[in-house]
């Protein structure tokens, strides 16, 4: 897949460790960047460098309460996002979102890779790590074998999380697309330290300790059981149909995601342009 071109110059490109370094620090976003840094130092060569242009890499909006970055590498594709948000009413507060998603292509059937903190206070914390499935799941049962059954997915991730983290209770996204694209083990938790003067800190400790365990957990199931090749066997038609209902899968993710929240936190023109430079990245266009 040819690299995406770009007319900034390398000097001017920020980088994704000095874009998130201006943003308000977050453990979520050291422990994103720890997952980011591992992948990328286990796929190698397999990635291409950054080529998103500067006003991808980073960018804000004419008001100034809210700031951005995305960064793409081709090859998997993989793409990080990270956002920063200012809520109105001058109370401090603000919204944080931090994203990591890399997708395979159509040599294998393999689960992409999809992580997401939001963060909508000091002590709360929404939570999506999972290996988003590329087929439908009950008409093929030896896919949930392959990738969630047999690696114990479920009982590192979902139960795990469930289970030492008793802060935490199940997600319910208010899409019902959405919901339906979730593996069955995926990690879909609300994490809720309450308001008091410890909830913050309760929180941290949360996020260092097992909701950063647990994400290189994912992340290390992922690197040995999907990117390293291999998957089921295809035909050639149910290769093609796989492909298609990836970019399907995208667009409405796009769409959902990106193309609907961005322009409330960014000016229409900075979001139409990082929207297109992601829609560029996983579907070609």
């Amino acid at each position: 897949m040819a690299a995406v071109r770009s007319a900034a110059s390398a000097a001017s490109r920020v980088s994704r460790e000095e874009a998130v370094a201006r943003m308000p620090p977050l453990a979520h976003r050291e422990v994103m960047l720890a997952v980011a840094g591992e992948a990328e130092a286990r796929l190698g060569a397999r990635l291409l460098p950054s080529e998103v242009p500067a006003d991808v890499a980073w960018f804000g909006n004419a008001a100034g309460d809210a700031v951005g970055s995305v960064d793409v590498r081709r090859g998997a594709p993989g793409s990080s996002a990270w956002f920063h948000r200012e809520l109105p009413g001058g109370g401090g507060g603000a919204i944080d979102i931090t994203a990591l998603i890399v997708n395979l292509n159509g040599a294998t059937d393999a689960p992409h890779l999809v992580m997401e903190f939001i963060q909508g206070g000091p002590a709360s914390l929404i939570v999506l790590l999972d290996l988003l499935p590329r087929v439908d799941l009950p008409l093929h049962p030896s896919y949930i074998h392959r990738y969630y059954a047999a690696t114990a997915l479920d009982a590192r991730a979902r139960r795990r999380v469930a289970g030492l983290v008793p802060q935490s209770r199940p997600y319910v996204s208010p899409s019902l697309l959405v919901r339906s694209l979730w593996s069955p083990a995926a990690v879909v938790a609300d994490v809720q330290c309450g308001e008091g003067p410890g909830g913050a800190a309760a929180l941290d400790g949360i996020v260092r300790g097992e909701l950063a365990a647990t994400a290189m957990d994912v992340l290390g199931v992922w690197l040995e059981h999907c990117a390293g090749g291999g998957g089921g066997e295809m035909e050639a038609a149910e290769r093609e149909r796989m492909v298609a209902r990836d970019r399907k899968v995208a667009a409405a993710e796009l769409e959902v995601n990106l193309a609907a929240n961005l322009p409330r936190m960014f000016d229409a023109g900075v979001a139409d342009r990082v929207v297109a430079e992601i829609r560029k990245a996983f579907m070609g266009s």
